[in-house]
Protein backbone atom coordinates (compact mmCIF):
# COMPACT_ATOMS: atom_id res chain seq x y z
CA UNK A 1 0.00 0.00 0.00
CA UNK A 2 2.73 2.36 0.97
CA UNK A 3 4.77 1.32 -2.67
CA UNK A 4 1.25 1.88 -4.31
CA UNK A 5 0.94 5.71 -2.60
CA UNK A 6 4.76 6.10 -3.38
CA UNK A 7 4.78 5.54 -6.94
CA UNK A 8 1.24 7.63 -7.27
CA UNK A 9 2.79 10.79 -5.51
CA UNK A 10 5.58 10.11 -8.35
CA UNK A 11 3.30 9.75 -10.91
CA UNK A 12 1.73 12.84 -10.04
CA UNK A 13 4.40 14.77 -9.35
CA UNK A 14 6.31 14.16 -12.54
CA UNK A 15 3.04 14.93 -14.44
CA UNK A 16 2.88 18.42 -12.78
CA UNK A 17 6.78 19.12 -13.20
CA UNK A 18 6.29 18.19 -17.04
CA UNK A 19 3.49 20.29 -17.16
CA UNK A 20 5.36 23.68 -15.69
CA UNK A 21 8.07 22.57 -18.46
CA UNK A 22 5.51 23.55 -21.27
CA UNK A 23 5.69 26.64 -22.94
CA UNK A 24 3.64 28.78 -24.99
CA UNK A 25 5.04 30.54 -28.60
CA UNK A 26 3.54 33.58 -29.68
CA UNK A 27 3.43 34.62 -33.38
CA UNK A 28 4.89 38.50 -32.69
CA UNK A 29 5.06 39.10 -36.86
CA UNK A 30 2.99 41.06 -38.63
CA UNK A 31 0.46 39.69 -41.44
CA UNK A 32 1.99 39.77 -44.83
CA UNK A 33 -0.15 42.00 -47.13
CA UNK A 34 -1.25 40.77 -50.91
CA UNK A 35 1.25 41.29 -53.43
CA UNK A 36 0.29 44.48 -55.64
CA UNK A 37 -1.27 44.16 -58.53
CA UNK A 38 0.13 44.35 -61.76
CA UNK A 39 0.51 47.70 -63.86
CA UNK A 40 -1.19 47.30 -67.23
CA UNK A 41 1.08 47.58 -70.15
CA UNK A 42 1.63 51.36 -71.45
CA UNK A 43 1.34 51.87 -75.15
CA UNK A 44 4.85 52.69 -76.95
CA UNK A 45 5.54 55.02 -79.45
CA UNK A 46 8.34 55.09 -82.44
CA UNK A 47 12.15 56.51 -80.93
CA UNK A 48 13.61 58.94 -83.00
CA UNK A 49 17.31 59.70 -82.38
CA UNK A 50 18.97 63.10 -83.53
CA UNK A 51 21.36 65.84 -82.89
CA UNK A 52 20.25 68.62 -80.52
CA UNK A 53 20.91 71.98 -80.84
CA UNK A 54 22.52 74.01 -78.43
CA UNK A 55 20.74 75.41 -75.53
CA UNK A 56 19.31 79.18 -75.97
CA UNK A 57 21.11 79.62 -79.44
CA UNK A 58 24.68 79.37 -77.60
CA UNK A 59 28.05 78.31 -79.76
CA UNK A 60 28.02 74.77 -80.53
CA UNK A 61 31.94 74.54 -79.49
CA UNK A 62 32.65 77.05 -76.54
CA UNK A 63 34.92 79.32 -77.92
CA UNK A 64 33.59 79.51 -81.55
CA UNK A 65 30.77 81.62 -83.09
CA UNK A 66 27.41 80.47 -83.98
CA UNK A 67 26.99 78.31 -86.85
CA UNK A 68 31.03 77.44 -86.53
CA UNK A 69 32.31 74.51 -86.75
CA UNK A 70 34.84 73.23 -84.48
CA UNK A 71 38.08 72.49 -86.33
CA UNK A 72 37.85 68.69 -87.29
CA UNK A 73 34.09 68.25 -87.28
CA UNK A 74 32.33 66.74 -89.72
CA UNK A 75 29.53 68.06 -91.42
CA UNK A 76 26.97 66.55 -89.17
CA UNK A 77 28.58 68.04 -86.23
CA UNK A 78 30.71 64.74 -85.27
CA UNK A 79 34.03 65.50 -84.19
CA UNK A 80 37.06 63.13 -84.84
CA UNK A 81 39.07 61.89 -82.22
CA UNK A 82 41.89 63.76 -84.15
CA UNK A 83 40.47 67.45 -83.46
CA UNK A 84 41.60 67.18 -79.85
CA UNK A 85 45.38 67.37 -78.63
CA UNK A 86 46.80 64.58 -76.52
CA UNK A 87 44.98 64.34 -72.58
CA UNK A 88 47.67 65.44 -70.31
CA UNK A 89 49.91 62.56 -68.51
CA UNK A 90 48.23 60.07 -71.21
CA UNK A 91 51.46 57.93 -72.70
CA UNK A 92 52.35 57.99 -76.05
CA UNK A 93 52.74 54.10 -76.38
CA UNK A 94 50.88 51.54 -74.28
CA UNK A 95 53.33 51.24 -70.78
CA UNK A 96 52.35 54.18 -69.29
CA UNK A 97 55.20 56.78 -69.54
CA UNK A 98 56.00 56.56 -73.54
CA UNK A 99 59.12 55.79 -75.15
CA UNK A 100 62.76 56.24 -74.19
CA UNK A 101 65.61 56.72 -76.29
CA UNK A 102 68.26 54.39 -76.01
CA UNK A 103 72.07 55.78 -74.76
CA UNK A 104 74.71 55.64 -76.98
CA UNK A 105 76.45 51.68 -76.01
CA UNK A 106 73.06 50.38 -75.25
CA UNK A 107 73.28 46.24 -75.70
CA UNK A 108 71.02 43.72 -75.79
CA UNK A 109 70.24 42.05 -72.59
CA UNK A 110 68.16 38.93 -71.99
CA UNK A 111 65.44 37.93 -68.56
CA UNK A 112 68.06 35.12 -67.55
CA UNK A 113 70.70 38.31 -67.04
CA UNK A 114 68.30 40.33 -64.82
CA UNK A 115 67.08 37.88 -62.15
CA UNK A 116 68.26 38.38 -58.94
CA UNK A 117 68.95 41.33 -56.59
CA UNK A 118 70.31 45.02 -57.78
CA UNK A 119 71.61 47.87 -56.35
CA UNK A 120 69.40 50.72 -57.07
CA UNK A 121 70.00 54.55 -57.34
CA UNK A 122 67.16 57.01 -57.73
CA UNK A 123 67.77 60.16 -58.17
CA UNK A 124 70.47 60.37 -55.86
CA UNK A 125 68.33 57.70 -53.38
CA UNK A 126 69.88 53.97 -52.79
CA UNK A 127 67.38 51.39 -52.32
CA UNK A 128 67.72 47.47 -53.83
CA UNK A 129 65.78 45.49 -56.11
CA UNK A 130 64.73 41.97 -56.81
CA UNK A 131 64.15 40.70 -60.30
CA UNK A 132 62.46 36.91 -60.54
CA UNK A 133 61.34 35.03 -63.56
CA UNK A 134 57.93 34.12 -61.85
CA UNK A 135 54.96 35.27 -63.83
CA UNK A 136 52.84 38.29 -62.67
CA UNK A 137 50.31 39.41 -65.35
CA UNK A 138 51.90 40.23 -68.54
CA UNK A 139 55.17 40.85 -66.70
CA UNK A 140 57.68 38.90 -64.32
CA UNK A 141 57.39 39.51 -60.73
CA UNK A 142 59.88 42.16 -58.86
CA UNK A 143 60.04 44.71 -55.97
CA UNK A 144 62.10 47.21 -54.30
CA UNK A 145 63.20 47.52 -50.76
CA UNK A 146 64.09 50.68 -49.13
CA UNK A 147 62.95 52.87 -52.17
CA UNK A 148 60.83 55.85 -51.60
CA UNK A 149 60.54 57.64 -55.28
CA UNK A 150 58.56 55.89 -58.32
CA UNK A 151 60.17 52.63 -57.73
CA UNK A 152 58.57 52.00 -54.46
CA UNK A 153 55.54 50.89 -56.49
CA UNK A 154 57.34 48.41 -59.10
CA UNK A 155 55.65 44.87 -59.00
CA UNK A 156 56.47 43.92 -62.21
CA UNK A 157 59.11 44.44 -64.74
CA UNK A 158 60.30 42.91 -68.72
CA UNK A 159 62.12 43.26 -71.70
CA UNK A 160 60.56 45.16 -74.97
CA UNK A 161 63.55 44.63 -77.41
CA UNK A 162 66.67 45.92 -75.72
CA UNK A 163 64.71 47.77 -73.23
CA UNK A 164 63.89 46.99 -69.72
CA UNK A 165 60.64 48.35 -68.29
CA UNK A 166 59.50 48.23 -64.62
CA UNK A 167 55.96 48.10 -64.07
CA UNK A 168 53.78 48.59 -61.13
CA UNK A 169 50.88 46.86 -60.01
CA UNK A 170 48.68 48.25 -62.40
CA UNK A 171 51.20 47.05 -65.50
CA UNK A 172 52.20 51.12 -66.04
CA UNK A 173 55.67 51.71 -66.84
CA UNK A 174 57.42 53.30 -64.16
CA UNK A 175 61.09 53.24 -65.56
CA UNK A 176 62.87 52.34 -68.89
CA UNK A 177 66.04 51.41 -68.91
CA UNK A 178 68.99 50.30 -70.83
CA UNK A 179 71.89 47.74 -70.32
CA UNK A 180 75.46 50.06 -70.68
CA UNK A 181 77.54 47.39 -69.17
CA UNK A 182 78.31 44.20 -68.22
CA UNK A 183 76.49 44.85 -64.67
CA UNK A 184 74.89 48.31 -64.83
CA UNK A 185 71.14 49.38 -66.16
CA UNK A 186 70.35 52.77 -66.28
CA UNK A 187 67.58 54.80 -68.03
CA UNK A 188 64.93 57.29 -66.47
CA UNK A 189 61.80 56.77 -63.96
CA UNK A 190 57.92 58.45 -64.98
CA UNK A 191 58.60 61.20 -62.85
CA UNK A 192 62.33 61.81 -64.80
CA UNK A 193 64.67 61.00 -62.25
CA UNK A 194 67.56 58.92 -63.89
CA UNK A 195 67.58 55.26 -62.19
CA UNK A 196 70.64 52.99 -62.88
CA UNK A 197 71.14 49.63 -61.35
CA UNK A 198 73.78 47.81 -60.36
CA UNK A 199 75.83 44.79 -58.99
Amino acid sequence: MVVQKTWLVLALGSVIALSACQRTTYDYSQPVPPPPQPLAPAPTGQVQSGSLPPPGGASAYPGTTTGTAMPGATTDGAVSASAYPPAPGVAETPGGMGSVAAPAGAMAITNSALVGSWKVSEGGVNCDMFLTLTNLGEGLRGGTRGCTGGLSAMKSWGINGDQVVLSDANGYAIARLYKTGDTRIEGTSGSGQQVVLSR
